[in-house]
């Protein structure tokens, strides 16, 4: 369901590719598109694209500007202009402006707020057939900015109507979601394209203060070798406070689990990167708009996307790979087996294929900036060949004095029953 929002519920956007600050639209009227710009300028179309009688327009704010800084046109003539202000004189009357806008709304999967001028209706559409008498090629949507305007106006010219039948993107527009939602959140419309880098670089921060005081530190970048579980042998030995000190176990660097942090980070950068600008159009929106409903699904399939990446990161250092590989699978209710939280059916490599369309279905819906559905998937791909080609050599013993503390004088009889039974092959 979020998926098929995120991919429906927004207007194909164009920012580049524009004569003179006159963007012509990559599809014809069927499909909602949005042209970002500033100052003057607009969209348009050749007559013989135009394929429906009526076309649907609209004109978007990034804030409630004076209305009587600029004029709106929708009708015949192009808005491409050598001229200073682009200013070629229109061929069509100015479209009758109300004095306010309505009330801001919020783009919730760009996290952006916008104000409508003109109400729904009559006023946002062209009847086409009242232009066999233009003596232009062309029709246009156009902005003209006054000479007292006293700054800079940022508007968005949408075509197209607002049912989901024109709401269509090519696969190369929907994975390029993640750039769009960068350009809106800086100069193109939110500008505050600062807040991306700053997250980026704190979020690294955290997570190695979690990692480093609650998740093992570098042991979470490692999977155990050994014959039981390493938080079942903890619970054995209440004194020992680190697993890197347990006896029985060794630890591997593993590349996946790398690639799992790397995701992990990608989508929690996204998580606080929309939340951030969700924060920044709260300041204008009210809070019962219906963007922020939508919003809400979005966020939570965000939410999602990193559990999705976390727990198999936690499962893999829980369960070593002689468990997930030789173990029974029966219903159980238990800490270590059936589908208890530590059962190695979590840890078994059959999970690589729903890794490897997480990473597909994540690019498909623009989630993690590219890096997550990278990295995913790419784990994915380790964890399939792991599962597929097991090694043919068997993992040296360990070596329990290289991981613990020489002159320990604990043995293996020190390990105390107050955990589930535990059986030593």
């Amino acid at each position: 369901m979020i998926a098929f929002f995120a991919v429906f519920w927004h207007h194909v956007p164009q920012y580049d590719g524009c004569d003179h600050n006159c963007c012509h639209p990559p599809h014809d009227t069927t499909t909602s598109q949005v042209a970002y710009l500033k100052g003057s300028g607009g969209v348009e179309f050749d007559r013989d694209e135009l394929k429906e009688q009526v076309l649907d327009f609209n004109f978007v704010f990034k804030k409630a500007y004076d209305v009587s800084t600029y004029s709106m046109y929708a009708g015949c003539g192009g808005c491409a202009s050598v001229l200073p202000f682009h200013f070629d004189e229109p061929l069509s009357l100015p479209l009758a402006q109300p004095d306010t806008y309505g009330s801001p709304k919020f783009e919730p999967f760009t996290q952006h707020a916008y104000y409508n001028l003109l109400p729904k209706g009559e006023a946002r559409q062209l009847n086409t057939s009242t232009l066999w008498n233009c003596s232009s090629h062309h029709v246009s949507v156009r902005l003209i900015v006054h000479a007292n305007a006293t700054e800079e106006i940022v508007w968005g010219a949408v075509v197209g109507c607002e049912g989901l039948e024109c709401e269509r993107f090519t696969f190369l527009e929907m994975i390029s979601f993640p750039i769009y939602v960068i350009r809106n959140h800086g100069p193109a419309w939110n500008d505050a394209a600062w807040t991306l880098p700053l997250i980026a670089v704190l979020v690294p921060l955290l997570m190695a203060l979690i990692l480093w005081w609650w998740w093992g530190g570098w042991l979470a970048f490692r999977v155990p070798i050994g014959p039981s579980f390493p938080r079942q042998l903890a619970y054995m030995m209440p004194h020992v406070r680190h697993w890197a000190h347990l006896k029985l176990i060794c630890w591997k660097e593993s590349m996946r689990l790398f690639l799992y942090a790397v995701a992990t980070w990608a989508i929690v950068v996204d998580i606080f990167e929309t939340l951030a600008h969700m924060l920044i159009a709260a300041r204008v929106v009210p809070s019962g708009d219906s963007g922020y409903t939508i919003f809400a699904f979005w966020f939570g399939f965000k939410w999602v996307l990193l559990a999705c990446v976390a727990l198999p990161w936690a499962w893999a250092r829980e369960v070593p790979e002689k468990m997930w590989r030789e173990g029974r699978w029966e219903c159980a209710c238990g800490w270590f087996d059936g589908l208890g939280p530590f059962s190695p059916f979590w840890a078994h490599g059959f999970w690589s294929l729903l890794d490897i369309g997480i990473g597909i279905g994540a690019l498909l819906v623009g989630a993690g900036f590219y890096v997550y559905p990278a990295a995913v998937f790419t784990a994915g791909i380790l964890r399939l060949l792991h599962w597929a080609f097991p090694p043919t050599r068997e993992p040296q013993e360990c070596s329990y004095t290289k991981y613990m503390p020489e002159g320990n004088p604990e043995t293996v009889s020190d390990y105390k029953n107050t955990a589930p039974t535990l059986l030593l092959s």
